[in-house]
């Protein structure tokens, strides 16, 4: 977080609106595409949702290292409300070895741009499909944590504080994910991917 945030969520604290709206664009973004990648619906109204329990909520925020897992937190409990109310979420063992038991929700990624060229792009889409199609096959609570720490850039720490769990177990569900997309993914594109 830059030192924009730090006086913005200052500001925020002491009752400046304008200074709101600020953390509220910055923060739209992050949200849109982490509840997007959990419940595929609605997205819009449940940031809206998160960002209005943020502004309710504001002088729980300890420090600007506290804000992003915080509002993420927040994010999350309303999907899952959500999801609880559609009864679509289903809980699923870290241990699930059937891959036909394991929930298909679509996992987003950001296609890289990596040239001009429709061979690029191409190639591009085919491996962010590949790794898509592998995620969705992982345990939902390795999956979680994993996009938490590859796509939003989080760490151990901020993952726990999201997710409510210790580091350790923050630790061993990325391990376990890593360990299970290296089986899930076809080794040639590991290999291109680890060129890239």
């Amino acid at each position: 977080m830059d030192e924009r945030m730090i006086t913005w969520l200052a500001d925020a604290q002491a009752g400046d609106c304008a200074a709101f709206e600020q953390i509220h664009a910055a923060l739209t973004p992050l949200l849109t595409r982490f509840v997007r990648r959990i419940t595929e619906s609605e997205t819009e109204d449940i940031v809206q949702e998160t960002l209005i329990a943020l502004y309710q909520t504001l002088d729980q925020v300890q420090s600007i290292a506290h804000l992003r897992p915080y509002v993420l937190r927040i994010a999350r409990n309303r999907c899952y409300d959500r999801l609880r109310h559609w009864r679509r979420f289903e809980h699923v063992s870290i241990d699930a070895d059937d891959p036909e038991a394991l929930p298909t929700q679509r996992v987003n990624f950001a296609l890289r741009d990596q040239g001009d060229s429709p061979e690029d792009a191409t190639h591009w889409l085919l491996l962010k499909l590949e790794v898509e199609q592998a995620m969705s096959r992982l345990p939902h609570a390795q999956r979680e944590s994993l996009m938490l720490y590859a796509e939003e850039g989080l760490t151990y720490d901020e993952i726990a504080q999201v997710l409510e769990i210790s580091i350790g177990t923050v630790k061993s569900r990325i391990f376990h994910a890593k360990k299970a997309l290296r089986r899930l993914i076809r080794p040639e594109i590991l290999i291109a991917i680890q060129q890239s």
